[in-house]
């Protein structure tokens, strides 16, 4: 995933959590969407939760393979919501207008 790396965690209501580090560009974005759709589609959970804490870089591609995790997560009846965003990322979701959209809060 070069340089992304992607570990997941299962709470005992059935959430499942994505836990993402490093970078997120043209390059890793493709892997991350992968990897959530793979966790939505094999685990159907009722919740993904995708940790964004130690993320320090994303780009448009990355912001994109996220909405499109999301909307494809929904239509399987699974809600992806993005937590735990850092300085760097939360200004890049508002500056996308997604921040409310992806994090669910304002």
């Amino acid at each position: 995933m070069g340089n992304v790396t992607v570990s997941t965690s299962l709470a005992a209501d059935g959430t499942s959590t994505i836990h993402v580090r490093g970078d997120i560009h043209a390059a890793a974005s493709d892997d991350l969407k992968a990897a959530l759709m793979d966790e939505v589609t094999r685990r159907r959970p009722p919740s993904l939760v995708v940790d964004m804490l130690h993320v320090t870089f994303i780009d448009s591609t990355g912001l994109a393979a996220l909405l499109a995790a999301q909307t494809a997560a929904r239509g399987l009846g699974t809600s992806l919501v993005v937590r735990e965003v850092g300085t760097f990322l939360e200004r890049q979701l508002r500056m996308a207008g997604i921040y409310e959209v992806l994090t669910g809060r304002q």
